[in-house]
């Protein structure tokens, strides 16, 4: 017998940017923008997210397993906003935070990692993204990996 399922909303594209590095101690970071309305979010939003991270990523940076190397997404729609830090360990691991702000707070951002909640498909296109940069540029390279070309590489497109 089939099962009555709901019909889900078309998908609308809307703009991937990179917006800028975060430098914090050892760690490098690309910070991605994703928004509903606009073409970025705005300047509040990235500096709430910068703050985040500086809090978020592990020290020391660089140990035998982890590399200092990370990516953010910041994503501002219309339900919430949400923040995810993601950084590499143990050769091919991707750790993952989330953090959300409802409408009637927009910068109160609590985490909700432990929710279950990890990414709607347009934040799943950064991190395809930065998987497929990570084995061109680090896992591909190894011994002697990429770190410079896995950095500079950025994703700019409608999504």
């Amino acid at each position: 017998m089939p099962v009555q399922r709901p019909t889900p909303k078309a998908h609308q594209t809307r703009p991937v940017r990179f917006l800028q590095y975060l430098f914090h101690e050892e760690w490098t970071a690309k910070i991605y923008g994703i928004c509903q309305d606009d073409e970025r979010p705005g300047e509040t939003l990235l500096q709430c997210a910068r703050e985040i991270t500086r809090l978020t990523l592990p020290t020391p940076g660089i140990t035998e397993e982890r590399y200092a190397l990370a990516f953010v997404i910041i994503h501002q729609a219309r339900l919430f906003n949400t923040i995810t830090i993601d950084w590499w360990e143990r050769d091919n691991e991707l750790r993952h935070r989330v953090f959300r702000a409802w409408p009637e707070a927009p910068l109160a951002f609590e985490e909700i990692t432990a929710s279950g909640e990890a990414a709607c498909v347009w934040e799943l296109r950064i991190l395809a993204f930065e998987r497929e940069a990570w084995i061109k540029h680090v896992l591909q390279k190894s011994p002697g990996p990429d770190w410079e070309g896995y950095v500079n590489e950025q994703l700019n497109e409608e999504a």
